[in-house]
């Protein structure tokens, strides 16, 4: 196999916040792997990573239920925790998307004073294209793709590392389809021409595909398909933290007559201190969607968590302008803000945060709904061997069916949407030794069986 991307980077404690970035040419330092067999071992640190194999997103909205082989390590101080998660045959809800194989696994380790954090995804082989309502469309092929992140800390500092590897690569295009001085033309270069419509290649060939696809200032357009670029890798180390992020490709699918961002290959993984009294498990999403009792499920809308150490008491703020569910029809959300902050008093073993979700306006349009001002909160406090203190609140501004206002529920209440429609529940809560996570507005719409969930926020502090 053939490395692709390596990154490694080390920030010296001396050296407060600053952050060095060696190349990309600069290889991993070998650590041995982490034994899954390791007794979990508590340590100042916060640990948490995310690996998934493919992920579906249109406009800015995941479809949950086809992220494939997603193995998620919530924030943890312990070392010798482990996640695993695997699928031996994928179809995603896009007919032109086929994973084989497809394996995710996350990691805490410390292997001498190494202490970090690993998320490793393998697919045997991904397929992008083939027939859609009889309509045939070009093919990309890639076989033993393995995408790396690994976020660590040494007594030199923080520091990450990221890679990808991959086996074999195969591109089979349709016939007539013009080549020559464009994008497309580069990108194929490097490899061999089966025949006329079919380009293939292994190791350094297959590295000189990424290169170009490094190098390109755009998508490069394959007609019939989509677009194909390069996905991410990228890490930060700083005196407190270390990040960690790989995704092999992104490639826009667009034909079958939908669009959709497919993501493949992708590995996160962050490490902060100090974490002396527990780790935050807290964040919010504006949209969970539900549809066919669950066979469809939507949401994320760009998910924030708060880090697992806290942010020293500052407030971070993240915003995305808007996200729909099939091009608006069934939920259209303008203006999503999270908010989250969090701190910890190693002298009194306490840790106090905030998570917040808010949505200026929800609109539905194939029944005229409009919700404006959804916001949800959870206030936490907690010390170590104590339960932990949560604090809820909701606020809905008003809610208007055919431009007729309809009453907002108080916190805990329903209300009947006009018509039978369906119903509106407020300020949902489910509590736990450890926090609580709260529902600002859930919509059900009963012909069209959805399930909406607005503004939702999770807040806990766990001791390990």
């Amino acid at each position: 196999m053939s490395t692709l991307i390596s990154g490694l980077a080390l920030s010296l404690a001396s050296a407060v916040a600053a952050t060095l970035v060696a190349s990309p040419a600069v290889a991993s330092p070998a650590v041995a792997a982490p034994d899954s067999r390791q007794a979990p071992q508590l340590t100042d640190f916060g640990y948490r990573a995310d690996v998934y194999g493919v992920k579906l997103v249109a406009d800015n909205v995941e479809a949950f239920d086809v992220k494939d082989a997603h193995a998620q390590l919530r924030c943890t101080r312990a070392v010798g925790q482990s996640v695993r998660r695997s699928s031996a045959v994928s179809v995603p809800g896009n007919p032109l998307v086929h994973v084989a194989a497809s394996t995710s696994r996350t990691d805490t380790y410390k292997v001498g004073n190494r202490h970090g954090v690993r998320g490793v995804n393998t697919i045997g082989d991904i397929r992008i294209g083939g027939t859609v309502n009889g309509i045939a469309t070009p093919s990309l092929v890639i076989e033993g793709l393995t995408t790396t992140a690994d976020a660590f800390h040494t007594p030199q500092g923080f520091g990450h590392a990221e890679s990808f590897d991959f086996a074999r690569i195969r591109l089979e295009l349709l016939a007539g389809t013009p080549l020559q001085g464009t994008p497309l033309e580069q990108l194929l270069a490097p490899l061999d021409q089966v025949t006329t419509t079919v380009f293939e290649g292994t190791g350094d060939a297959a590295d000189q595909v990424f290169d170009v696809l490094r190098s390109a200032t755009a998508p490069i357009q394959v007609p019939g398909l989509g677009s194909i670029a390069l996905g991410k890798v990228r890490g930060n180390a700083s005196s407190k933290r270390a990040t960690s992020e790989a995704m092999a490709l992104e490639i826009v699918v667009d034909a079958g007559g939908s669009r959709q961002l497919v993501e493949i290959g992708a590995a996160n993984a962050r490490i902060g201190a100090p974490a002396p009294a527990g780790v935050f498990r807290a964040g919010g999403t504006a949209l969970d969607f539900q549809a066919l009792q669950g066979a469809l499920r939507f949401g994320g809308v760009q998910h924030k968590s708060l880090p697992c150490e806290g942010t020293l008491g500052r407030t971070q703020t993240f915003r995305v302008p808007s996200a729909s569910v099939l091009f608006g029809l069934l939920a259209d959300l303008r203006d999503v803000t999270y908010t989250h902050r969090g701190s910890q008093d190693a002298r009194r073993d306490f840790a106090k945060g905030l998570t917040g979700t808010r949505i200026e306006t929800v609109s539905v349009p194939t029944v005229g709904l409009e919700i404006r001002g959804v916001e949800s909160s959870v206030r936490m406090r907690g010390k170590e061997r104590r339960p932990v203190r949560a604090r809820v609140a909701t606020t809905i501004t008003s809610i208007t069916m055919n431009g007729q206002p309809v009453a907002v529920p108080a916190p805990g209440g329903t209300t009947e949407l006009p018509g039978g429609t369906g119903l509106v529940q407020r300020e949902l809560v489910r509590r736990s030794r450890y926090g609580a996570r709260v529902i600002a507005l859930r919509v059900q719409l009963f012909e069209q069986a959805v399930v909406m969930d607005l503004g939702l926020s999770d807040g806990h502090i766990y001791p390990r």
